[in-house]
């Protein structure tokens, strides 16, 4: 359990040379305890990113755990969403989960796909020899429709408990390598590129958002007006 609660933690540490600033937010929404859990939330922003959520959410009665750290870009930098997460269910099941989400058609624009996607296949290959003897499947189905805005390089898996404490490390891989395409993004200009970009940026966050398989159980524990609430601020 260590490693997953301090997940978020371990990343915001990683991401530290994007001179990240806090976004202003309702301070109710920054730790939020109920009966049955607990949610903690954090937003930076930062040059070329609209937003960085660093999120952990501890269903106690299920003993449900799930640290999220995310990076949207901005509507001007045609960067991937990077999205590192990690669900644990005590005794049943461990699963991260690990990718740069595409932001453009990677067949329509191949150039984009070698300078965003090619890199993912790396950190994946890298990650499940991270992983080594606690890997216990590869390639677990997300039961989500999220997966429809994953990369063909994620990394959905399964992994025992030892494996849990290498979480972080390879986070901080995906994390490192985003830096550096953070570090050479450049602005879009006003064309058909930056159009689809925003267009396909809204929708992501509009399918993520209404997909979340843990919606339902959140609901339960937090109420559904909460539960939109954070969703909005980490989608």
């Amino acid at each position: 359990m260590t490693a997953t609660i301090d997940f978020a933690g371990k990343a915001k540490t990683v991401m530290e040379p994007i001179p990240m600033q806090p976004v202003e937010m309702d301070p109710a929404m920054k730790h939020i305890a109920a009966e049955g859990g607990t949610i903690d939330l954090e937003l930076f922003t930062a040059d070329k990113l609209a937003k960085i959520v660093f999120c952990t959410i501890h269903m106690q009665e299920t003993g449900v755990l799930e640290s999220t750290a995310m990076i949207w870009p901005d509507d001007s930098h045609n960067l991937p969403i990077l999205w590192c997460n990690l669900t644990l269910v005590p005794e049943v099941m461990n699963v991260p989960i690990f990718d740069f989400v595409p932001m453009m058609d990677i067949v329509v624009w191949p150039e984009y796909a070698q300078k965003y996607v090619a890199c993912v296949s790396d950190l994946k290959e890298e990650a499940i020899g991270t992983f080594g003897e606690t890997l216990i499947d590869k390639a677990t189905n997300l039961p989500s429709l999220s997966v429809y805005t994953l990369s063909p390089y994620k990394l959905v898996a399964m992994i025992s408990d030892a494996g849990v404490e290498k979480v972080p490390d390879v986070a901080g891989n995906y994390i490192r390598k985003y830096i550096e395409l953070w570090q050479q993004a450049e602005a879009l200009t006003e064309n058909e590129d930056r159009a689809y970009y925003l267009r396909k940026k809204a929708a992501t966050s509009k399918l993520m958002k209404a997909n979340d398989p843990g919606y339902p159980f959140m609901i339960d524990v937090f109420g559904e007006e909460t539960t939109h609430k954070v969703f909005d601020l980490v989608f």
